[in-house]
């Protein structure tokens, strides 16, 4: 008969409570509680152990063997504190809610702390210009007439032509330099240059199906049926005129063609491949005060697509014709 004296058996919990409060205990172990917004509930774990099924659930205090209750007593302030953590988010919670809701309501252009420096003299050229346009609206961005470098290199970088040293230039989420050249000036931005506009070598149709060719776009009709629609939007062969005059206008030469007539093939390419934004630079330089205000009253019409709403943007030095749009974004300052 054996003399050994029985082991004495040890509380589960009080063994666990002492492993916890105990300043020896391994590195690994250790009490944490991760809280996901998506779910009604958080996982808790130490090392391969489950301390907790839900964030509903509260921790009951168990007197430790030595009958003292300070290791309790600071868990359950922890899970408090924690508890009013989900009731009342933080000031960095509120922000990231606010980026959220931002980025689901990006503009339809935009350019943010935009800058762009000289290459060989290290001068800006613009610095931290910001700005944004929506869809539905018409704009005109007034720049100083004294400064052509700043006019130009803005123009580059709305059409994506160039690409800001700092900052960024968007179209809704996307930034430009994204975009490859098809996708940007092919589908998403319709540009009204006055240099290299049109090709005065070909008819006002034909630069219209040299665009729509050249996007690799698909489209529910032919190309040249819609060419004859769009130049007829645009009041350059005119409702009245029947199906053969019509034919005969559009196969003039853009060369042999008047400035107001120019003007309107030019609004009619730039909407031929029915992008998001209309960008015209200057686009009323040329014509005198009644045909200039017949384009601006024909490029703020543009808003309105055959299916979406645009954005449009002229960049101009005159107030009169920044005026003329919807809003005016004045960068002469």
């Amino acid at each position: 008969m054996s003399n050994q004296k029985p082991q004495e058996r040890t509380d589960p919990v009080d063994e666990l409570d002492e492993r916890m409060t105990d300043e020896s205990a391994e590195p690994g172990m250790s009490y944490t509680i991760e809280y996901d917004d998506d779910t009604d509930s958080a996982d808790a774990g130490a090392d391969d152990t489950d301390t907790a099924d839900s964030t509903d659930a509260e921790p009951e205090a168990t007197p430790s063997a030595d009958g003292a209750g300070t290791g309790d007593e600071e868990a359950a302030a922890a899970a408090n504190t924690a508890a009013a953590a989900l009731d009342e988010p933080d000031e960095e919670d509120s922000t990231d809610d606010v980026d959220d809701s931002v980025f689901r309501a990006y503009p339809m252009f935009s350019m943010r702390g935009v800058t762009v420096a000289d290459a060989k003299t290290g001068e800006h050229i613009w610095n931290d210009l910001t700005m944004r346009c929506e869809a539905g609206t018409s704009y005109g961005v007034l720049v100083d007439a004294h400064n052509t470098r700043q006019h130009d290199t803005l123009v580059a970088l709305m059409a994506g032509f160039a690409h800001p040293a700092e900052g960024s230039v968007m179209t809704k989420s996307t930034p430009l330099h994204d975009l490859t050249p098809l996708e940007l000036r092919g589908h998403r931005i319709g540009v009204l240059l006055q240099q290299f506009a049109l090709r005065g070598d070909l008819s006002a149709a034909a630069n219209l199906e040299y665009a729509m060719d050249a996007s690799n776009r698909n489209y529910l009709k032919p190309i040249a049926v819609r060419a004859q629609e769009l130049l007829t939007r645009v009041g350059f062969a005119p409702r009245g005129d029947d199906n053969a005059t019509q034919a005969e206008r559009s196969r003039a030469l853009v060369r042999t063609l008047g400035a107001v007539d120019r003007a309107r093939v030019m609004v009619a390419r730039a909407i031929a491949t029915d992008p998001d934004i209309v960008l015209a630079d200057e686009p009323t330089a040329t014509l005198d005060e009644a045909d200039a205000a017949t384009i601006l009253d024909l490029l703020r019409a543009q808003v309105h697509g055959e299916s979406k709403q645009r954005t449009v943007i002229v960049v101009t030095t005159d107030p009169h014709v920044a005026g003329a749009m919807d809003e005016t974004i004045d960068l002469t300052h």
